[in-house]
């Protein structure tokens, strides 16, 4: 199975956003997925739909979290996608 990738909402000067990145790395490492970053101060339509409420971490156009991103359910998501 490829393993899904996810996209990390955010926009700088962001503590949640920062507090997510980690999250993200650590089960990128264990292969559960992979991700990216989308500023949304860079995208218009991003910014009038999200503005401050970031960060969004988003997998194939479905928000999963919005604000905050929770290790451990994410990871029991990712790894029930790779268990299918």
């Amino acid at each position: 199975m490829i393993e899904p990738h996810l996209q990390l909402l955010s926009r700088r000067d962001c503590c949640l956003c920062e507090e997510a990145k980690p999250i993200l790395e650590r089960l990128a490492e264990q292969g559960l997925c992979s991700w990216g970053t989308v500023n949304v101060d860079q995208d218009k339509s991003l910014l009038v739909k999200y503005g401050m409420h970031v960060p969004v971490l988003m997998m194939d156009g479905k928000e999963l979290f919005r604000h905050r991103v929770v290790e451990e359910e994410l990871k029991s998501t990712l790894v029930g996608l790779k268990d299918e």
